[in-house]
């Protein structure tokens, strides 16, 4: 059960002790960038977003990891989740898109 805890988590996310580590300030600028290409984003799908973030990774020469797992750390709190595609599905996309804003450098 604990893995879906991040279902009905109140935002602003506080982030676990290593999902904490890995929103350093280089995770947080690229949740600064993909932020702009999510809204964008018309299809608001697992493999939609999918997309947009190996096309981000693949712009910036950045390996899918660096991208995917501050994602699911600004998500959902957490190091380990279900697929972080699906993660973005089930929660929709203001949810989505204000947890990773939450987690972004301003």
């Amino acid at each position: 059960m604990s893995g879906a805890l991040y279902l009905v988590a109140e935002r602003p996310l506080t982030p676990d002790d290593k999902a904490a580590k890995l929103l350093d300030a280089d995770a947080k600028r690229t949740l600064a960038a993909l932020a702009p290409k999510f809204e964008a984003e018309k299809v608001w799908s697992a493999a939609a977003l999918e997309a947009v973030v190996r096309a981000f990774a693949e712009e910036t020469g950045a390996k899918l990891g660096k991208v995917a797992q501050p994602l699911r750390a600004a998500l959902t709190g957490r190091t380990v989740s279900p697929p972080v595609f699906d993660v973005m599905a089930v929660l929709g996309r203001e949810e989505a898109l204000s947890r990773i804003r939450d987690q972004a450098v301003r």
